[in-house]
């Protein structure tokens, strides 16, 4: 109701959003009820199920405020991995111009967009329908261009979510690797594989560094 009728009140739009996502996020191994869900799965499942919850989440992406913005990413990321399988992204696609407004994050400020990475990630990771369309929005520009400006292999775990996102888009989907291949970014690769201080290869690489080349 608040999200729905609050909406110029800012700290209250806030408040609301932050205790919705502790409430889906947060994980009390200690409390379980008596069927053995999780509370933060049982959330999840009931604010999934009210009307038109998706198509509301994603019209707060437009709001001017940060905070409003960053924690509704927050809220819908806990509401991939916590509600009933595939629900939010067959919200997402039904709603008009779903995923691009999720893929306008990815041109926000950092805190937005690296948890936008993860959001993202978890939506391509099984809807081919999601990863064709994020394709489409100009993922793989985007996600090189991260990638090269956090430091490429060398880079944290920012370049790390990058890569698997990348991977979440080419597996077992035809249509994007074959627009990988053929829209020039296969040679932009190699470059990600080359560390910086490659002259000592009995060197042990530090585990993000090896984590960033596994992906």
């Amino acid at each position: 109701t608040v999200l729905k009728e609050e909406r110029e009140d800012i700290e209250m739009m806030r408040g609301a959003l932050e205790t919705l996502y502790n409430a889906m996020a947060t994980e009390l191994t200690t409390d379980k009820i008596s069927n053995g869900v999780m509370p933060c799965q049982l959330n999840a499942e009931m604010f999934a199920r009210e009307k038109d919850t998706v198509t509301l989440l994603l019209s707060l992406l437009e709001e001017d405020d940060f905070y409003v913005r960053y924690h509704t990413v927050q809220l819908m990321t806990a509401l991939v991995s916590k509600a009933p399988k595939g629900c939010l992204q067959e919200a997402i696609l039904s709603s008009p111009l779903g995923v691009s407004r999720l893929m306008d994050m990815m041109g926000e400020r950092e805190v937005i967009r690296n948890e936008t990475l993860l959001l993202l990630s978890s939506l391509t990771r099984t809807n081919e329908e999601v990863k064709k369309i994020v394709v489409f929005e100009g993922a793989f520009d985007r996600l090189l261009a991260i990638i090269k400006d956090e430091g490429g292999p060398d880079g944290g775990i920012v370049v790390q979510d990058c890569l698997e996102l990348v991977c979440n888009l080419l597996r077992e989907n035809s249509s994007n690797q074959v627009f990988f291949r053929e829209s020039s970014f296969l040679p932009a690769v190699p470059a990600f594989l080359q560390l910086r201080d490659s002259t000592n290869f009995g060197a042990i690489l530090p585990p993000q560094k090896a984590a960033n080349l596994l992906c």
